[in-house]
């Protein structure tokens, strides 16, 4: 009797352990899963807002202001094309059903693809001053290289800040995969979880 009641407590404290950890990595999974989704509607308001108001100035526009409008509206259609799966994905994952592997794929994956689009945006804001000094040598160009020029430095340097700003608000949430990561303890014989009571 003593000893099936000692091995119901002991049972009791490993579940109550495992629960622990399940609900740590869920609270992950939410959060980075919230991170994204503020991400992606930040992203998709900056399309849609540059879309609506390109579109209007473009009525009245020529020159160089034109075509500056017009990239405006073409990049943004981009961006809106790539908020939307984006947005989707954070609304329709369960971050119940994403294992331990999985978080910890899922976190290093977004977090290199914010590091190579950082990468991306300066070659962006560069391709913008490089477009805008070939305008003052072609004047039969002018218009088309300073317009495109000007949208690449604005576009690519609200998204350098966009990347570098939700890269940072992905790594705050780093320390709380250390903690479960830390539970997780490599043996000669397998994989194990440390439990703490």
């Amino acid at each position: 009797m003593k000893k099936s009641l000692l091995l119901t407590v002991l049972l009791c404290f490993i579940t109550l352990e495992l629960i622990g950890q399940d609900s740590s990595l869920l609270h992950f999974n939410t959060e980075r899963l919230q991170v994204n989704k503020t991400g992606m509607l930040v992203l998709g308001g900056w399309a849609v807002g540059n879309i609506g108001i390109n579109a209007f100035l473009t009525r009245n526009a020529s020159g160089s202001d034109a075509h500056f409008y017009r990239m405006n509206i073409y990049w943004n259609m981009v961006n809106l094309a790539l908020a939307i799966p984006g947005l989707r994905n954070s609304i329709i994952t369960d971050p119940a059903s994403l294992d331990l592997a999985e978080s910890v794929s899922a976190y290093h994956h977004m977090g290199k693809i914010l590091l190579i689009n950082a990468g991306l945006d300066v070659a962006y804001i560069t391709g913008g001053f490089l477009l805008k000094e070939m305008a003052k040598t072609r004047e039969n160009k002018f218009d088309i290289l300073n317009g495109y020029g000007r949208s690449l430095i604005l576009q690519g340097g609200f998204l350098l800040a966009f990347d570098l700003v939700l890269y940072a608000a992905l790594q705050s949430k780093s320390d709380n995969l250390t903690k479960i990561l830390e539970a997780v303890k490599l043996t000669p014989t397998g994989i194990g979880l440390t439990f703490t009571f």
